[in-house]
């Protein structure tokens, strides 16, 4: 593995790439929109399969059981695989890209569910009951006193999340998003390059996840020291 590594590295040369970087450029960008729009669906849908799974509705709470467990439990390619091949068998047509974005936001949302489920149980009961004695109604006590802190609590594994829906964007290049790991891998079928320019691509998650990681760190703490409804 060494020996293999140490060839690798005698013959890079990112020179012969340099045509081929628009493209992964724009490859990086659809990487971060799919993204954008998978986590921009499934973490409010998540805080409101967190609030069925714990509602007191027997039919609600079932719903987001079985949603949580099912989803969960299936590989995010094989989801996408349903989206796009399997959905226009029964005259539902559906593009690469969007089959893409709700495959991602499906699966994230199932992961987002049980994130905030774990920040409302968190919650000590206390809480509840001191803001019914101010005579809060149920929606009242959720959004100013209730929800608040349970972002507080979630913050940090939602940015775990937001990590692992970046990385399983990848996989929406099995069914042809031009993201940027179908870039990745036409350019190299085309030039033969291929450490070249997955190490480009390897080095580019790295950066986002590091960035990301650094930029929730900033903002959990500033959520830490916040005064409550700010």
């Amino acid at each position: 593995m060494i020996g293999l590594l140490t060839v690798g590295l005698s013959d890079l040369n990112l020179r012969v790439l340099i045509p081929y970087f628009p493209v992964l450029g724009w490859g990086a960008l659809r990487t971060l929109e799919i993204s954008a729009l998978a986590i921009a669906l499934s973490f409010p849908l998540g805080l409101v399969g967190a609030l069925m799974r714990l509602s007191d509705n027997r039919f609600a709470r079932s719903i987001a059981t079985v949603y949580v467990e099912t989803v969960r439990n299936i590989p995010l390619l094989v989801v996408l695989y349903i989206l796009f091949l399997v959905l226009p068998l029964y005259g539902i047509p559906i593009n690469a890209l969007t089959a893409g974005v709700l495959g991602l936001a499906i699966n994230s949302t199932a992961f987002t569910i049980e994130i905030f489920r774990a920040g409302f149980v968190a919650i000590p009961p206390g809480q509840y009951e001191a803001a019914r004695s101010l005579g809060l109604h149920r929606l009242q006590i959720l959004r100013l006193a209730i929800v608040p802190q349970v972002f507080r609590i979630v913050l940090p594994t939602l940015g775990n999340q937001i990590v692992s829906v970046v990385l399983g964007s990848a996989q929406a290049s099995i069914i042809g998003v031009g993201e940027l790991t179908y870039e990745t891998q036409s350019i190299g079928s085309s030039t033969f390059r291929y450490f070249e320019v997955f190490t480009i691509a390897a080095l580019f998650y790295i950066a986002c996840v590091q960035v990301i990681s650094l930029l929730w760190r900033f903002l959990t703490g500033r959520a830490a020291h916040a005064p409550l409804g700010t």
